[in-house]
């Protein structure tokens, strides 16, 4: 009898230890850019403390939903811990860049963070999870 009880929850808890998931978070809103444009933007967390982020630009607002059918511009990078936030630092064509993101990350939200002009961190953009 003991070793079957040891048998059932060594099972269960291998059952539940199958690894991490990639994580997909995706935003959408009006780029203030040169040129008027509506954004897309996705980023996937990776179990291997990486990320991926897509931006799609689109014409007009109501595109937005069919953003797949566009050329996205990717880039990748690593994530750190750093105190209460993850720092995202990109990597363009195999080189790092100067951008170095503050994030939270949620089970459901990720939310960027961004130095005001009285260097006090304010909450930027919002992403959502969705399911791939």
């Amino acid at each position: 009898m003991k070793y079957e009880i040891l048998t059932f929850i060594l099972v269960f808890c291998l059952a539940h230890a199958s690894g991490q998931t990639d994580r997909t978070f995706l935003a959408h809103d009006h780029n203030y850019g040169p040129t008027y444009s509506y954004q897309v933007s996705e980023i996937t967390i990776h179990s291997d403390s990486t990320f991926t982020r897509k931006d799609w630009r689109t014409i007009r607002k109501r595109e937005w939903k069919s953003y797949k059918s566009f050329e996205p511009e990717v880039s990748s990078g690593r994530i750190k811990y750093s105190g209460k936030f993850y720092v995202l630092t990109e990597y363009r064509n195999g080189n790092k860049t100067d951008y170095s993101w503050k994030v939270k990350l949620s089970d459901n939200r990720l939310f960027f963070y961004y130095l005001n002009s009285k260097e006090k961190l304010r909450r930027g953009a919002k992403y959502k999870r969705i399911k791939k």
